[in-house]
């Protein structure tokens, strides 16, 4: 069996699969994960809440039936509190199975199971209609997917692709906008680690000098 395992490229920014060994170890992949920083990040988890129990209440005050799709639940935890804020039914969509499989867990354990499917699939492969995996296209888009950088875990792709295919045009999105802060920095010390220096070992002919080739030195990067 294959198993694929998500990793930050420090090079060009991008979340890149990476085929792992069927012994991966999933226990460590979730120890260091966020999921357990995210549950315990309140003031996070407030403004979710309050952003998703809005969203519910517009949809509500249309006369519509709220229907949510996260995609990326992890935990469950913004599915969970779609349903608490009155969603009729959520979508929950995590392709790390896992997680997924723990997700399962705690939503039964939660009481929500009759209301929260979970979809161990990437959201660019779900599928809608009468034998997919929605009977019908979300009114909510509900996602965390963003990093430090706010559009580094692949959020933009997977947007567009849940807006084609998977949500109502027009349908309310938690969060729906952002503001992205930058601040320019010099550091000499910070240059530095962008640098490779000579490197010296020990061998039976004494201490050599591995000195990096002028064209690594020069290297510009990813193109």
């Amino acid at each position: 069996m294959k198993i694929f395992c998500s990793r930050a490229n420090p090079t060009t920014g991008s979340v890149e699969w990476l085929e792992e060994d069927e012994h991966y170890d999933f226990h460590q992949e979730i120890a260091r994960s966020s999921y357990a920083d995210m549950l315990h990040d309140k003031d996070r988890n407030v403004k979710y809440y309050q952003g998703i129990r809005a969203a519910v209440s517009r949809v509500k005050d249309r006369g519509q039936k709220a229907l949510v799709l996260d995609i990326g639940t992890g935990t469950g935890l913004l599915s969970m509190m779609a349903v608490t804020a009155g969603a009729d039914f959520c979508y929950a969509i995590e392709v790390f199975k896992p997680m997924a499989d723990a997700a399962v867990k705690i939503v039964e354990k939660n009481g929500f199971s009759d209301k929260i499917k979970v979809i161990n699939k990437h959201s660019t492969e779900v599928t809608v209609g009468p034998e997919g995996d929605m009977p019908c296209r979300a009114n909510i888009l509900v996602t965390e997917l963003f990093d430090t950088e706010l559009i580094g875990e692949g959020a933009l792709p997977s947007y567009e692709h849940a807006h084609r295919h998977l949500v109502e045009e027009n349908c309310e999105a938690v969060p729906h906008r952002a503001t992205v802060y930058a601040q320019l920095v010099e550091s000499r010390r910070m240059w530095s680690w962008n640098k490779l220096f000579p490197i010296r070992v020990q061998t039976s002919l004494g201490e050599q000098v591995i000195v990096p080739p002028v064209d690594l030195e020069s290297c510009p990067g990813a193109p």
